[in-house]
């Protein structure tokens, strides 16, 4: 099989870079920016339904394309499909229980301690682990160097990019919940993607399109996650908040809507590409594209919100090199791969 993963990989960049961009740009027009301000800790339920309340749009992608694209193969494939329906409902149950515990535990993490995004650089150590036990991953020299550069990348962006929601280092009983936080939303997360390539090894019929399970799986998993959110966002009360951020949001009311609105269309863009290279290529991969974009990220977010020279001079010496090397490494060893089984599928073809 090969691995066309150029688009997926674009997807998600693009994808995370907008919703970096936005969440920062809410961040502070919302006032979440100032360090000794108790909004900072307020809204994470808001932000986590935000996170996950996009799915309208990629179930009309869904719509369109198979009113487009549809096949006959594909069709029968769908309806023969009704005897794992009990596999399929537990696979999107378990990945919207997961995708709405990681964006309220990231959402605590982010604004409640200051060492978030070191503990979110771990994700390819649980990836990898969890890639190992469910997706029984082979590792080998290239996909390790690829993991050690990629995190590499992250690490050296993390540095001096905190962005705009760095929270006050003397909150020690918030940091320290934050940083529990963080680290099982970093769990959640990497078993989530490996779930996902569960589903396509196993649950999802192979004769299906790729891009309508692709987009299936976001839809109907961020439908879940969101209307998990919004049962927390009014158990706990915070929707009594969002009409304070509405009011007091410093570029006006419609622009407040329509970061939320973009916002969520971001994440969603994000999301899909993930889930593409998911099940283009695998888990471990999808994750280690996510943290190759880490550094282009966080110099548009100093350029955008920050800029300073020193900034932008560090980023250059090695979080950018990183990352194109560490992308570079894991698509050489799927190139290796599918060179091995094309050269044995050819020698197998000989024989016969």
């Amino acid at each position: 099989m090969g691995f066309h993963t150029k688009s997926p990989d674009r997807v998600t960049h693009a994808g995370r870079t907008l919703s970096m961009l936005l969440l920062n740009f809410y961040y502070i027009q919302t006032g979440r920016d100032v360090c000794d301000d108790p909004k900072q800790f307020k809204g994470t339920w808001l932000q986590s339904m935000v996170q996950n309340a996009g799915f309208p749009f990629t179930a009309f992608l869904l719509l369109l394309w198979r009113s487009s694209f549809s096949t006959h193969s594909e069709t029968s494939s769908s309806s023969s499909c009704s005897s794992s329906f009990g596999k399929l409902f537990l696979l999107y149950i378990s990945l919207g229980v997961l995708f709405a515990a990681y964006s309220q535990l990231y959402a605590i993490g982010r604004t409640h301690c200051v060492f978030f995004f070191w503990i979110f650089t771990s994700q390819l150590i649980f990836t990898s682990i969890f890639t190992t036990i469910i997706n029984k991953q082979k590792f080998n020299r290239w996909i390790i160097l690829s993991m050690v550069l990629s995190g590499a990348a992250t690490g050296l962006g993390i540095t001096s990019s905190g962005g705009a929601y760095i929270p006050c280092e003397n909150e020690g009983s918030k940091m320290s919940n934050g940083a529990w936080c963080a680290f099982f939303g970093t769990v959640a997360f990497s078993l989530s993607l490996c779930i996902m390539q569960l589903g396509f090894q196993k649950v999802i019929p192979t004769t299906q399109s790729r891009v309508s399970t692709v987009i299936l799986m976001q839809t109907n998993a961020s439908m879940i996650a969101t209307l998990i959110c919004l049962v927390g966002l009014f158990v706990s009360g915070e929707f009594k908040d969002i009409k304070e951020d509405f009011e007091t949001f410093k570029k006006g009311k419609p622009l407040y809507v329509l970061s939320l609105i973009g916002l969520s269309l971001a994440w969603q863009v994000m999301s899909l590409g993930l889930v593409g290279l998911v099940c283009l290529a695998s888990s471990l991969f999808s994750n280690v594209v996510s943290f190759c974009s880490t550094p282009l990220v966080n110099i548009l977010l100093v350029l955008a919100f920050r800029f300073t020279d020193a900034d932008v001079k560090f980023f250059k010496e090695g979080a950018l090199v990183a990352g194109i090397l560490g992308f570079a490494s894991y698509v050489y060893s799927l190139y290796k791969s599918t060179k091995k089984k094309e050269i044995a599928s050819q020698s197998q073809t000989a024989r016969v």
